[in-house]
């Protein structure tokens, strides 16, 4: 099972989290763990995508359709003293998941195949060295298969096309190899 935790704007008090829980909590493959009324989401499991596709039709029968997140309280970039060049980022959706991209200055599009089939991804790499992860954790787990002194790190929360937040990390050479 996969752990998410999704938005919903129109969450409101306790009562909206209740009917989230037994929308959530009727559908097979899917249990409610926590609900936060101040940050407008939830956590939930999940079995698969279909299944988180089905809830996000429930879900909004129900009144809360998924949203973004706050951006600003879920955004950051981590970036060393060379910060001429950021990622400008495009989500599209897919049958699996979602294609996350971006403009390299090496001229080539870049990026990520997130499956949200696949529990833990492999990072993906560019033709010049850059590296990149989506999910839970990206950062440090980019971090840890490279020798992160040679790097800087660009890392943002993105809104999947489902509605949640993932980790975007992208591990940028500290000497240019274009």
């Amino acid at each position: 099972m996969m752990q998410l935790t999704l938005f919903a704007p129109d969450i409101t008090c306790d009562h909206c989290i209740a009917t989230i829980a037994r929308t959530v909590d009727g559908h097979p493959g899917a249990r409610f763990l926590t609900g936060d009324v101040e940050g407008r989401r939830f956590t939930l499991e999940i079995e698969s995508g279909g299944v988180l596709d089905a809830l996000t039709a429930a879900l909004e029968a129900e009144g809360y359709p998924l949203g973004p997140a706050d951006l600003s309280l879920t955004s950051r970039a981590t970036q060393s003293s060379d910060s001429s060049w950021t990622p400008s980022y495009r989500v599209k959706a897919t049958d699996a998941g979602a294609e996350i991209n971006y403009d390299c200055p090496c001229s080539c599009v870049a990026g990520f195949a997130f499956s949200r089939a696949v529990a833990v991804a492999e990072p993906e790499s560019c033709c010049c060295g850059r590296s990149m992860l989506v999910g839970r954790g990206a950062e440090e787990r980019l971090r840890a298969g490279i020798e992160s002194s040679a790097y800087r790190f660009d890392v943002q929360t993105l809104t999947m096309p489902w509605g949640q937040p993932l980790e975007v990390a992208l591990a940028i050479p500290a000497e240019p190899t274009h």
